[in-house]
């Protein structure tokens, strides 16, 4: 039985990304540990377990890139918050390409 999530009782500011509507909490979770690429002995339970704290927290803004285990990261994130994820976007930009938010 997966476990309800609730950020009722926490909750952190919101800021804006960049120049953007786009609203993010000034602290990240970064899931380069849960893709399992290049970092050993960690336990996708651990991983699950480690998001969904962090969301309980307060913390919505989580960063998460392909290159994090092939796709692994996302699979992660999204079976710890599939009730309550919105959205998680992650691409590789070619270096001579630049993005102004």
């Amino acid at each position: 039985m997966k476990k309800e999530l609730s950020t009722q009782n926490l909750s952190m500011e919101k800021r804006s990304l960049g120049k953007s509507d786009v609203q993010i909490t000034p602290i990240l979770m970064g899931t380069w540990q849960a893709g399992k690429k290049m970092w050993v002995g960690i336990e996708d339970a651990d991983s699950i377990k480690t998001i969904r704290a962090a969301y309980e927290a307060g913390i919505t803004t989580i960063d998460t890139a392909e290159v994090y285990g092939e796709g692994h990261s996302e699979r992660i994130i999204a079976e710890a918050l599939s009730d309550d994820l919105m959205c998680a976007i992650a691409w590789n930009m070619p270096q001579k390409f630049s993005l102004t938010i």
